[in-house]
């Protein structure tokens, strides 16, 4: 191989390496604060606000209807996050409905609480951190997630007022 064809070669293989994009920057998720700013940054809604125990946690929105994400694992600092949301009480909530829904989807899944509301959640390991692309996929997978508990409620109360 000539110097020019190997000059060429290095110049090729320095440009394909460049430096890391922005999505492939690791997030610090170990705050409310972090995560509201990493959620506003993916396009979502992202306010900061306290339970009643002073633990934050952040309020967001899609679809349609509102959902929080909770830091979960705290010590020193969080490494985990709970994305929910819950649904007022109807008849149509019980096990087995939310056994139903868990059979078939592995990572959001549903219950129903004493109060017969029905809470839907996503549980995320943030430590190690996770990338901003990363972030805004689950995020987003969790809004698409949303959206098919929202059509599978929908047949069931269909079906329910069929039989009626």
């Amino acid at each position: 191989m000539g110097i020019r064809a190997l000059a060429a070669t290095i110049l090729i293989s320095a440009l394909n390496i460049g430096p890391a994009h922005a999505e492939d920057v690791l997030l610090d998720l170990s705050s409310a604060q972090q995560v509201a700013t990493a959620l506003q940054a993916a396009g979502y809604k992202g306010e900061l606000k306290k339970n009643d125990d002073g633990s934050f946690y952040i309020l967001s929105a899609a679809n349609g209807s509102g959902f929080t994400v909770d830091m979960t694992d705290c010590k020193l600092t969080c490494n985990g996050l709970s994305i929910q949301s819950f649904y007022e009480p109807e008849p149509l909530f019980s096990v087995a409905l939310a056994n139903e829904w868990n059979a078939n989807n592995r990572f959001l899944k549903v219950s129903v609480n004493d109060k017969g509301e029905l809470r839907e959640w996503m549980d995320v390991d943030t430590l190690g951190k996770l990338t901003k692309a990363n972030f805004a996929d689950l995020i987003d997978w969790y809004v698409s997630m949303d959206a098919n508990l929202a059509r599978f409620l929908k047949e069931k109360r269909e079906a329910a007022k069929a039989k009626k």
